[in-house]
């Protein structure tokens, strides 16, 4: 282990911070280890004979449980059968009540069959992609004092493992929100904010300015709460139009950009009295980004509706319905090889398949800046 006498460093770092010294660059490469020593019989010795090896006091596994922020658009499990069915049964139409003007020497059929008008949607693509790892605990023991400590150091990798499924899942889900954000590209679903504000009061905001203008991010977040209050009555105005629809209140969802919440924070919330008022009437999920951490408010997606290429920018929400997307977590397998008698080691494979979906008859929404 190298030994740094770092007294120096110390009073100088000590003279700043009394402000006995005015501030200047510190060096800390005496100061801090970034962890990129490879130990060595000739320098990692003990400093009295220089000869024992100093050995590792302890160990700390870098690991932490990854949480998937997008879990909520897990729908359900499904492990028997493989194809997702939506059945919608529409609404009948009224017709005249034949209890009135009954005619004398005539009959009333009331055999007349009606029958249900029923569609069916299926959704069929499934997409399944697996992990593996290789332990070799054999030669593995020679790093570790004890059982303990190997057995927790192997943890660690199969969590991580974990980790990379509770990754890909939330990435593959910000995917499918993006998915349904081109597909509301071209249609009334796709609501620009600051365009809408120029044209009702007469403004020239641009998508960076309106971020900074306490009124517009007061309407822009009346514009959303009145599209919230809307999608709870039956309507065909805010899905494809192809059925009557509504979401009651505990099935809306709401993603929102966290970059917007904000700035929503600081320009109107900071100074409401009721904070509740200029905030999504929802439970949401904030997001970092959409598709891509470089240009968080964007995305770029080949629509699967139409094969067409769909670019969208400053987009900061998308609220709907529970059923509108998706993901059926449908099976998830692990199997674990014999030991190879040659190598000494084993593996373990994770295999996921799962069914994401988007149903344009239900209801979702998107917001932009622009």
């Amino acid at each position: 282990m190298t030994t740094e006498q770092i007294y120096t460093l110390v009073n100088e770092v000590n003279a700043e911070a009394f402000g006995s010294n005015a501030l200047t660059i510190v060096d800390t490469s005496s100061l801090i280890s970034v962890g990129n020593t490879v130990l060595s019989s000739s320098t990692n010795t003990e400093a009295f004979l220089n000869t024992l090896a100093q050995r590792i006091g302890r160990t700390i596994l870098r690991f932490r449980d990854y949480r998937n922020k997008l879990g909520n658009m897990v729908i359900n499990d499904f492990e028997y059968g493989a194809i997702l069915q939506k059945i919608y049964v529409h609404m009948p139409e009224a017709e005249a009540d034949e209890s009135y003007d009954l005619i004398n020497g005539q009959s009333v059929d009331h055999y007349k069959i009606a029958k249900p008008d029923v569609d069916q949607k299926l959704f069929v693509t499934r997409t399944p992609y697996q992990f593996k790892i290789t332990v070799q605990d054999e030669h593995l023991r020679e790093a570790f004092l004890s059982e303990n400590a190997m057995g927790a150091f192997i943890g660690v990798i199969f969590g991580q493992v974990r980790n990379a499924i509770e990754v890909s899942l939330e990435n593959l889900a910000r995917v499918t929100l993006a998915t349904a954000i081109a597909e509301c590209a071209g249609t009334s679903r796709m609501i620009d904010l600051v365009t809408m504000y120029n044209t009702l009061y007469t403004a020239s905001l641009t998508d960076v300015t309106c971020q900074n203008d306490p009124d517009f991010m007061r309407f822009a977040m009346s514009t959303i709460n009145s599209y919230i209050d809307g999608i709870q009555d039956m309507s065909v105005l805010y899905n494809d139009g192809s059925l009557e629809t509504f979401t009651p209140r505990e099935d809306i969802r709401v993603k929102v950009i966290s970059s917007f919440m904000r700035r929503l924070e600081t320009v109107v919330e900071y100074a409401a009295f009721h904070d509740q008022f200029v905030r999504p009437d929802a439970d949401i999920v904030t997001l970092n980004y959409w598709q891509s951490a470089q240009d968080p408010m964007d995305i770029i997606i080949k629509r699967p509706s139409d094969s067409a290429e769909v670019s969208r920018g400053n987009v900061i929400a998308l609220i709907h319905d529970r059923d509108a997307m998706g993901v059926y977590k449908m099976d998830e397998r692990v199997a674990t090889t014999p030991i190879n008698a040659a190598g000494l080691y084993y593996n373990t494979y994770y295999h996921q398949k799962e069914l994401r979906f988007i149903d344009p008859s239900e209801n979702f929404i998107c917001f932009t800046l622009n």
